[in-house]
C-alpha cells in the first residue's frame, strides 16, 4: 500500500472537461464483464482502470487477468501478504485492489472490460469473486467549462481491535489532502466522489469534507444493503469548499467517551468491524476560467535512513496550474555539482515521481532540484520551481558477531525421561523373567521330594536343573546407563545456552537480518532479528544440546547479506569448547 492511513493523490489539475467516474457494481462471480459509457467526444487525457478481488485470507494466492477494450493488460499474480507489485494494493486479509494504467486504451463512447481470477482453479484457494471494476477517466472538452480536479487511491484497512490477526492494533480514520489552492469566490459546484470496499449496512461510519459531515452516519452500507460490500457514492460539498481542501474518513466514533470505538451504553455499534476507503475524486467546477497557465512545484523526498553508497532520491513534480502535456527539464545538484539532468514529459496527471540515482558519500551535503531549470515554461508562479535541503549521510551499518561464554542449563539434558523409562523396563522384564523361575522352581521341588525318596531320580539332574531356574530368576536385564543406550558411547548430553552478541558499529540501522548458529560444521538453529540501530548491541541467548566434550562454535551474522555493510569480514566467529 502506498500509505496505512492515507490515500495517494495520482491526479490532479484544471482543464476545461470533465472527470468520469463509473457505476459499481454488486460483488460477482467472474469472468466479470463491465461497460463504461465515456461521454461522446470526450478527448481522454489520463485514465485507470481498477479491478477489486476478495482473497478470503492474506495468505491465499492466485491471479486476476483482465483485458480493456480487447487489449490484454495480462495475468497479475495476486500473493497476498507476500504481495510486492507495485499495481496491486493488497490488506486487510485479502482484500486486493489492483489499478491498470489506460489512458491510451480508453475511447469515447462504450468500452468494455473483463476480469477473470484463479477461482475455480484446481489447486486454487483464492476466493476469486470481484468486487467491481471501476474506471476513472479524466477527459477534455472545450465546450465544457474549466474544472480542477483530484484523484487519489490507495486500500486503507480501517479496523477495531481483533481484526488485525495477531496484532492487537486499530486503525480509526484515512486522510486525503487535496493539494493546491483555489479561489473559493470563483466556484460553480462540487461534488466528492467515495468508494469503499467491505461496508456492512447498520455498522456506523462517517466522512468528513473540509470538517463537515456529509452522508449521514452509515456512509459505507454495501449499497443500501444491495451490492454486499461495495459502496460507490458522490456528494455535493459545494457549501463546504475552502481555498484548500481535505477530507477525512472516519471507521466510527466514541460515542460514550469510553476511549474505543466499539460500541455504546445502549449496546448499539459505535463504528465498522472494518472499512476500505480505496478511491476518492474531488471535482470542483469554476464559474470562470480560472488556470490560465501552468504551475510547477517541486519536492524532493529522501529515504529516512539515507546512507553512503548509490542510493535514489524521489523527485515529485506537481502542476497545480492549467492543463499542460509537453516537455520539461528537471535538474538536480549536489554541493553545487550537477548530478542529474533530465527531460521529462508532464501528463494530465498532473504528478510525476522521478527517481534520481546519486552516489552518496559520508556527511551533510546540500541537495537542490529544479523543475524547468531553463525558465522555458511561462507558469502563474516562477517562485516554487526549486526545493532545497541539507541532508545527512550515515555510514553504513558494521555488523559484527562474537560467540561467548556457554552457560550450562540444568547441567544434564533432555533425555532424564527416556532414563526413568529405560529402567522401568528392565525391572518390569526382570520381575516377569524372576516370576517365571519361581514357577518353575515350586513344581520342580515338589516332584524331586516325591521322586527322591522313592529313589527315581538323579541327584545331578536335579542339580541341573535347580541351576537352570537360577540363572532364569536373575538374568532379567542387563541395565545399561541410561545414556549409554541414548547415544552408545556412554557419555552425557548436556543442554547450555550460547550468549552471542552482535554489534553494528556503523551508523545506519541495519534490518531484518539473521543470526545462525554451526555446531562442528551443522547449522544448529537460525534467529531473525528486525532491527539494530547504529552503535548499539545486542546479546542474544541460543539454547543447544550437545554431548559432553569438545565442540566446535561458529556463530554467522546477515548470512544472506541482506544489509548493505561497510565490511563482512567479521560478520562470523568461531570457538571450540569443552562442554
Amino acid at each position: 500500500m502506498p500509505y496505512p492511513d492515507k490515500l495517494d493523490l495520482v491526479a490532479h489539475g484544471t482543464l476545461k472537461g470533465g472527470v468520469y467516474v463509473s457505476e459499481s457494481h454488486a460483488l460477482d462471480f467472474p469472468p466479470c464483464t463491465r461497460t463504461f459509457a465515456v461521454p461522446e467526444d470526450a478527448k481522454v487525457k489520463w485514465a485507470r482502470l481498477y479491478v477489486g478481488v476478495w482473497g478470503g485470507t492474506e495468505r491465499y494466492t492466485g491471479w486476476v487477468h483482465t483485458t480493456f477494450n480487447g487489449h490484454d493488460l495480462g495475468k497479475t499474480p495476486l500473493l497476498g501478504e507476500n504481495d510486492d507489485n507495485p499495481n496491486v494494493y493488497c490488506t486487510g486479509h485479502g482484500v486486493h485492489w489492483v489499478y491498470y494504467e489506460v489512458t491510451d486504451k480508453v475511447s469515447s463512447g462504450l468500452n468494455t472490460a473483463i476480469a477473470n481470477t484463479s477461482r475455480g482453479e484446481r489447486g486454487n484457494k483464492l476466493d476469486g469473486r470481484v468486487y467491481s471494476v471501476i474506471l476513472v477517466a479524466i477527459y477534455e472538452d472545450k465546450s465544457a467549462p474549466e474544472i480542477t480536479y483530484w484523484v487519489a487511491d490507495g486500500n486503507v484497512n480501517l479496523h477495531g481491535r481483533g481484526w488485525a490477526g495477531t496484532m492487537p492494533t486499530t486503525n480509526d480514520f484515512a486522510s486525503v489532502k487535496f493539494e493546491g489552492v483555489i479561489d473559493t469566490a470563483n466556484v460553480e459546484n462540487a461534488n466528492l466522489t467515495v468508494l469503499y470496499l467491505t461496508g456492512t449496512p447498520g455498522e456506523p461510519d462517517y466522512l468528513e469534507f473540509n470538517g463537515h459531515g456529509v452522508g449521514g452516519n452509515d456512509v459505507a452500507n454495501s449499497g443500501d444493503d444491495k451490492t454486499y460490500g461495495i459502496d460507490l457514492k458522490t456528494f455535493d460539498v459545494t457549501n463546504y469548499i475552502l481555498a484548500e481542501n481535505s477530507v477525512l474518513f472516519l471507521r466510527g466514533k466514541d460515542v460514550n467517551g469510553d476511549g474505543k470505538i466499539e460500541e455504546d451504553d445502549e449496546g448499539n455499534r459505535e463504528g465498522e468491524h472494518y472499512l476500505h476507503p480505496v478511491l476518492t475524486a474531488l471535482v470542483v467546477q469554476h464559474k470562470t476560467t480560472e488556470k490560465t497557465l501552468p504551475d510547477f512545484s517541486v519536492e524532493l523526498a529522501l529515504h529516512k535512513n539515507l546512507t553512503e553508497g548509490l542510493s535514489t532520491l524521489t523527485a515529485v513534480v506537481n502542476n497545480y496550474g492549467k492543463l499542460y502535456e509537453d516537455d520539461f527539464v528537471l535538474k538536480v545538484s549536489v554541493d553545487e555539482s550537477e548530478i542529474h539532468l533530465e527531460v521529462v514529459r508532464m501528463d494530465a496527471s498532473g504528478i510525476k515521481k522521478l527517481a534520481i540515482p546519486w552516489n552518496a558519500t559520508h556527511g551533510t551535503h546540500t541537495i537542490k532540484v529544479e523543475v524547468d531549470a531553463e525558465n522555458a515554461v511561462q507558469e502563474l508562479n516562477e517562485n516554487d520551481n526549486a526545493f532545497i535541503l541539507d541532508a545527512y549521510v550515515m555510514r553504513k551499518p558494521d555488523l559484527s558477531v562474537k560467540i561467548l561464554t556457554p552457560i550450562a542449563e540444568n547441567g544434564k539434558a533432555k533425555n532424564a525421561s527416556s532414563t526413568s523409562t529405560s529402567t522401568a523396563t528392565c525391572t518390569k522384564v526382570s520381575s516377569v523373567i524372576l516370576g517365571g523361575g519361581v514357577i518353575l522352581i515350586l513344581p520342580l521341588f515338589v516332584f524331586i521330594l516325591w521322586n527322591g525318596k522313592r529313589g527315581k531320580i538323579s541327584w545331578g539332574l536335579i542339580f541341573v536343573v535347580l541351576t537352570v531356574a537360577l540363572i532364569l530368576s536373575l538374568s532379567g536385564c542387563v541395565d545399561k546407563h541410561p545414556v549409554e543406550q541414548e547415544t552408545g558411547a556412554g557419555t552425557s548430553m548436556l543442554s547450555y545456552s550460547i550468549p552471542v552478541e552482535i554489534k553494528n558499529e556503523g551508523e545506519a540501522a541495519a534490518m531484518n537480518f539473521e543470526l545462525s548458529l554451526y555446531v562442528d560444521g551443522e547449522k544448529s538453529m537460525t534467529k531473525k532479528i528486525d532491527k539494530l540501530e547504529g552503535g548499539e548491541f545486542i546479546t542474544e541467548e541460543l539454547s543447544i544440546v550437545v554431548a559432553e566434550g569438545k565442540h566446535r562454535m561458529r556463530a554467522v551474522v546477515d548470512e544472506k547479506e541482506v544489509v548493505k555493510e561497510f565490511r563482512r569480514d567479521n560478520n562470523a566467529d568461531e570457538i571450540t569448547f569443552d562442554f
